[in-house]
């Protein structure tokens, strides 16, 4: 069987009509990719996590008209940019090619659900790519992935801020916590961790809530992947959230933000440091009388 590919275009704010669009017109698939070499990473609190100049891929079924959908999509104000046929294969594990167990640490393994892996004492988070981010590939969630292998969490309380895909409230969970309150700006993100808490198993110990809905409290653990500015501008909430011995690991940093991000944290001790392909991790640890003064 041939399969058609269609890619369209649309205006920033008329993304979510063009996906509405090509599934009423029959796609079986609809994928939101980048059309501007643009990197994509963790989005700020407020930010919709899309790219500059997004691209459209509706995949159909050989009998569709390619002339029909041209005049239906252009009449609807959207631009079809190509189409490209496509041999038979199993599209919705293709992702597998790029996407294979990762280790983190000497213990935490991160898992497509249909891989495995059998290395004695392995924690394995399942996790397979979704519209939310963070599968562990990226060097800012790579980080906080190694920072937690490492970690003694046993019984312990997290904070996972920006949780994207859940993937560090999850395996915080596997390793030992007690909960995670898992916080996030994107509904989306929200249902993409509640759905992989229940595929780890973690569900019970996972609470998930918009920023908005957080129960104010101290936490053993604060761990904040997301970028330079909201971690500045998030600063007093997440120090505050501190319990005693506590501690608060930032990661979605550039480099070449250092000074910038520790300067809103100079009332902690000095924080160490880990550096990954220019993306950096501060990790500070805290005592209740930390919390008070600037230096």
């Amino acid at each position: 069987m041939i399969w058609r590919n269609v890619t369209a275009t649309a205006p920033p704010n008329s993304i979510q009509d063009l996906e509405q669009c090509l599934w009423e017109l029959g796609a079986v698939s609809v994928t939101l990719t980048d059309g501007g070499g643009d990197p994509l990473y963790e989005p700020g609190p407020g930010e919709t996590p899309l790219w500059k100049s997004s691209h459209v891929v509706g995949l159909f079924e050989d009998d569709v008209s390619i002339g029909d959908l041209r005049r239906q999509i252009n009449a609807r104000g959207f631009t079809l940019l190509a189409t490209e046929e496509l041999a038979d294969r199993r599209w919705e594990r293709e992702w597998l090619k790029h996407f294979q167990p990762m280790q983190f640490g000497e213990c935490l393994w991160v898992c497509p659900h249909e891989l495995s892996v059998v290395e004695p004492g392995a924690v394995v988070v399942k996790m397979d790519p979704g519209l939310a981010f963070g599968t562990g590939s990226h060097a800012t969630t790579r980080l906080c992935l190694e920072w937690l292998a490492t970690a003694d969490l046993e019984g312990k309380n997290v904070l996972d801020f920006g949780c994207g895909s859940g993937i560090l409230g999850v395996a915080a969970c596997l390793l030992g916590a007690a909960r995670t309150a898992a916080v996030d700006n994107d509904p989306q993100a929200l249902i993409a961790t509640k759905q992989n808490a229940v595929r780890n198993a973690v569900s019970e110990k996972i609470l998930v809530s918009l920023p908005e809905q957080m129960v104010p409290q101290r936490f053993d653990v604060v761990i904040a992947n997301i970028l330079a500015q909201p971690l500045i501008e998030l600063s007093e909430m997440l120090i505050r959230a501190l319990g005693t011995n506590a501690d608060l690991v930032l990661s979605g940093i550039m480099s070449s933000q250092k000074d910038w991000v520790r300067s809103a944290y100079r009332s902690l001790p000095a924080p160490a440091e880990s550096v990954l392909d220019g993306w950096l991790r501060l990790h500070y640890r805290t005592a209740a009388a930390d919390h008070g003064s600037q230096s």
